[in-house]
């Protein structure tokens, strides 16, 4: 049914899988999109940010984790703010950043959890954990908010479901 939420769920990915799920998320987005990736140091967030900013991208582009600056822009074709919230403590000291500001953008937010009560109503949630075999992790995206479903919908046709 059109709108109703599947929830992506695929075990064992390796890195180039991961890459290719990142690749598909970026042929899904809509200016204005926010990705909230979660999971724990080293699960992969870093690397799904990096492919779903190549897919948007004309060139490849170095990415790398924003967790010192806090934030980096990207000229991506719509721009992409890559955001890391690992070092801030305090959900106030978000308010600061003024993220979401720009309704033309995407936004890939990592360790998202930190957002509390700034977190939107809508968003793409990316869960990543260790598998137990620890060259692999699993993963789990779902879409909150209409729109952000009819992007799951569109993943489920090329990921698998549960």
């Amino acid at each position: 049914m059109r709108g109703e939420s599947k929830i992506i769920h695929n075990e064992k990915v390796d890195i180039e899988h991961l890459e290719k799920i990142g690749f598909y998320i970026s042929k899904c987005l809509f200016p204005g999109a926010k990705i909230l990736l979660f999971g724990e140091l080293g699960t992969g967030k870093t690397t799904l940010a990096s492919a779903i900013i190549n897919g948007l991208s004309n060139e490849e582009i170095i990415v790398t984790s924003p967790t010192f600056s806090l934030i980096k822009v990207y000229a991506t074709n719509p721009t992409v703010y890559h955001i890391d919230l690992y070092r801030l403590s305090d959900v106030s000291e978000i308010e600061y950043l003024d993220i979401f500001s720009d309704p033309t953008a995407i936004y890939i937010i990592e360790w998202a959890d930190m957002l509390s009560y700034l977190t939107p109503d809508e968003s793409l949630n990316i869960y990543l954990f260790y598998n137990i075999d620890i060259r692999y992790r699993d993963i789990t995206i779902e879409g909150k908010g209409e729109k952000y479903k009819l992007i799951e919908e569109e993943l489920s046709k090329k990921i698998k479901v549960v």
